[in-house]
């Protein structure tokens, strides 16, 4: 009984350990854990508790993200019937949150603002485009000037966007000054001829980081500085998805190697590389909590868990395993 007593108390301060920095958190995410079958919308707190659902739709509901203010949830929905669409959650911190609300067709929606304006993809005009869309008007409008573009992501302040995009040499990285309204608000970043993806930008906008791959398919981390690009995971057969941490003193990416998907970190300049083992798990999404957690979805073989990792001890704890949980987005709440 001592023994069990004490593993009990290492678990909580381990647990108290992981949110010391989140403890005022929320998780939004996607499970099938539903009535009807479907990934619905659900919310938790940062430490797994109160799971809520919020959506119950005959569709499946995913890539759902907060507001800046915690106060509202953008998703898509997507299944073989229907385009796919974009909707919004309102209040959804109160008892009764609003039902979702159709907003467009589009994938990869971003909410900018409290007024409900969108950026997010279309294909509505034939090939796949960033479009912006303000609450009042009735349709969106192209803000990528050249062909199949997509993958954006944006700075906090909402100001610079960083997207994957068809150039002369190939699909590459380009970043636009979204508050620029002349046609010299969009640099070119990748230099390279291979194809590149999934770019993050750090959080200030200076540094960007991104996936090339060869015609082998296999991805190596680049990362943009002052003016040059310079690729960071060569040791690596294929390597994806770099994320800043929100101090830029870290990367996180993906390894794929045979039929594992790993996560690990690295420092900004390709040095302590390091691997975040989580056990039968196969990581599929992942964000920055904060500088020390990192939430994630990971696939054990028969379904797909949400969790967090501390990257300094490589603790980690799932939050979510009721049937498949996954695409998880996480916020701190400010009182």
């Amino acid at each position: 009984m001592t023994k069990k007593i004490f593993l009990l108390i290492l678990s909580l301060l381990f647990i108290r350990n992981v949110y010391s920095q989140s403890e005022n958190g929320k998780i939004v995410y996607s499970s099938d854990n539903t009535d009807n079958g479907y990934l619905q919308i659900f919310t938790m707190n940062a430490d797994g508790s109160d799971k809520k659902q919020l959506t119950n739709l005959y569709t499946n509901c995913i890539n759902a993200k907060w507001s800046d203010d915690g106060s509202k949830i953008v998703f898509e929905t997507q299944d073989t019937k229907s385009e796919p669409s974009i909707f919004v959650i309102r209040d959804v911190n109160t008892d009764t949150p609003s039902e979702p609300v159709y907003i467009t067709d589009g994938t990869n929606p971003i909410l900018l603002d409290n007024d409900e304006t969108i950026i997010y993809n279309s294909d509505v005009d034939g090939i796949l485009t960033i479009y912006i869309k303000f609450h009042e008007e009735a349709e969106g409008y192209p803000i990528s000037i050249t062909g199949y573009s997509n993958q954006q992501v944006l700075t906090p302040d909402h100001r610079y966007m960083a997207y994957s995009t068809y150039l002369e040499d190939g699909k590459g990285i380009v970043l636009m000054d979204l508050d620029d309204t002349t046609d010299n608000n969009i640099w070119k970043i990748s230099f390279n001829t291979n194809t590149n993806l999934h770019p993050d930008i750090s959080p200030d906008g200076d540094i960007l980081a991104y996936a090339s791959f060869n015609e082998q398919l296999n991805g190596t981390i680049y990362i943009y500085i002052e003016g040059k690009e310079i690729p960071l995971t060569k040791e690596f057969t294929s390597a994806d998805m770099p994320k800043f941490s929100p101090d830029m003193k870290k990367i996180g990416f993906i390894v794929i190697d045979n039929s594992s998907v790993k996560l690990y970190t690295m420092n900004l300049d390709g040095t302590a590389k390091k691997y975040l083992p989580i056990k039968n798990g196969n990581i599929g999404h992942f964000s920055w909590i904060d500088k020390d957690n990192i939430i994630f979805d990971a696939e054990d073989g028969n379904s797909y868990r949400v969790g967090i990792i501390d990257v300094n001890t490589g603790k980690y704890s799932i939050l979510a395993d009721d049937g498949n949980c996954l695409y998880p987005d996480y916020i701190e709440i400010r009182e």
